[in-house]
């Protein structure tokens, strides 16, 4: 396995599994501690989100395919996982239902930045004979992170609270970040093209 894919998959192992940890309670925390807090309004952040990140990651993505030689795919993808990491830090201060759904238009711009260029960078150097072994790998580890997270962070907030599920949270998108990060140790590895564009048989010129 190139070793640029097994940082995504330890990129995505740490941000997601920071998700896990509070998916379970992400709820009961608007219930119990933002101002105006009710189901309705967990369904509405939610929705902000993922409208976000569904719209925004469209042209992002086209952003990043018309200069592929300059790796906007890394950098927007760098700005991404940034933002994504400050989002479980905001929660703590969130009070109010206005305040949480600007923390949730900031979560959805940071994973729309973020995940594009990931596709576009683990797509690249994935193995042609063992994709569906890497991206089984990629799923299967990001799922038992989250599984493990889930289970540690409804006992966290039981045991300490809101505040410390979050800071955990925070924490791993920090790790994730930084491996994302350190792909720029392998700059010149990206930039080049793993998988180029095959000619069909009329675009081949003729031997001489």
């Amino acid at each position: 396995m190139n070793p640029i894919i097994r940082l995504l998959i330890l990129t995505d192992f740490f941000v997601l599994s920071g998700v896990g940890l509070v998916s379970p309670i992400f709820a009961i925390f608007i219930e119990r501690n933002v101002v105006g807090g009710s189901i309705a309004a967990v369904g509405i952040a939610q929705m902000i989100y993922m409208i976000v990140k569904a719209v925004l990651q469209v042209f992002v993505g086209r952003y990043n395919d018309r200069d592929r030689g300059n790796l906007r795919e890394f950098w927007t993808s760098l700005i991404g996982y940034g933002l994504v990491a400050v989002v479980p830090f905001l929660y703590i201060a969130v009070r109010t239902i206005a305040q949480l759904y600007g923390v949730q238009v900031l979560f959805g711009v940071g994973a729309a930045f973020a995940y594009p260029g990931f596709m576009t960078i683990f797509t690249k150097f994935a193995d042609r004979q063992h994709e569906g072994a890497e991206w089984s790998t990629y799923s299967t580890s990001v799922f038992i992170g989250m599984a493990i997270a889930a289970a540690l962070g409804a006992w966290m907030v039981e045991r300490y609270g809101f505040a410390p599920a979050f800071v955990g949270v925070g924490t791993a998108g920090i790790l994730g970040f930084f491996a994302f990060a350190s792909l720029g140790l392998k700059y010149a590895e990206l930039r080049t093209d793993h998988h180029p564009p095959k000619l069909h048989p009329r675009d081949v010129p003729p031997v001489k």
